[in-house]
């Protein structure tokens, strides 16, 4: 397996990372997306290249604004550049793979993003790892913990892990305007894979909304929870997404 890191530029830097096969044909493109506070470097996507080059595949990830080592702050933490970064480097996959298949595999905050774009997406189907499917609520009621008035007072709140991001009540607002979006019905084949002991997205949303996207299939895996961090669980993902590919 092959690893570059590289960077695309819009108003500013998109930090990438592509993972590649030794062998120098790709037959199939996974852009993977991070979730929430998370970023390119994560367990679940390293777990995912080695699966994808071991077959032929490669990986492409990236840094959502204001994540890992993206060089903007969080004013540029909006819903709308993060639909753009996923859509350019979605484009700029296209273009190193012309041939090979697409699909995109995008975990909690990840997977609400590429729902709100995925109609602007070529066609490939989806694989969402516990998407955030009511994602201004979530970040209030289990991200953040805190009320939509007590945000608005404070303006500001700290949250996150290897880097910190202080959120702006603004960014709650924008999560907001684009519930209309969500509504859309999916367009294209979505596997949802989700833990039913999931303490930040519950299984009800999830349900609910497989319940108005027909396109979309369901997997639960008994006793995960968000993070899918016990024995066995990555790889269970890991076999849900392969089958799901090959299907």
């Amino acid at each position: 397996m092959n690893v570059q890191f590289f960077s695309l530029l819009r108003a500013y830097e998109i930090k990438c990372k592509l993972f590649t096969p030794d062998t120098p044909q790709v037959d199939h493109l996974v852009l993977g997306v991070h979730g929430f506070a998370g970023d390119k470097e994560s367990s679940m996507l390293e777990k995912l290249a080695t699966q994808c080059t071991s077959e032929g595949g490669a990986l492409l990830c990236f840094d959502f604004p204001a994540h890992g080592h993206s060089p903007v702050r969080e004013d540029m933490l909006t819903a709308h550049n993060c639909k753009q970064d996923l859509l350019a480097v979605f484009r700029h996959g296209e273009q190193l793979y012309p041939n090979a298949k697409k699909s995109v595999f995008a975990t909690s905050f990840g997977g609400y993003i590429t729902l709100l774009c995925a109609h602007e997406l070529p066609a490939c189907p989806l694989i969402l790892r516990a998407p955030a499917v009511t994602m201004p609520n979530l970040l209030l009621k289990n991200v953040l913990r805190t009320t939509e008035e007590h945000f608005r007072q404070v303006g500001v709140i700290r949250c996150g892990f290897e880097r910190p991001i202080h959120l702006p009540f603004s960014a709650l607002e924008d999560l907001r305007e684009q519930e209309d979006l969500m509504a859309k019905a999916l367009d294209r084949q979505a596997l949802i894979i989700h833990g039913d002991r999931d303490d930040i997205v519950p299984i009800e949303d999830i349900r609910q909304f497989v319940s108005c996207h027909h396109t979309a299939t369901l997997e639960i895996i008994p006793g995960a929870d968000h993070r899918f961090k016990k024995p066995g669980e990555m790889e269970q993902i890991l076999s849900l997404t392969a089958g799901f590919l090959k299907g």
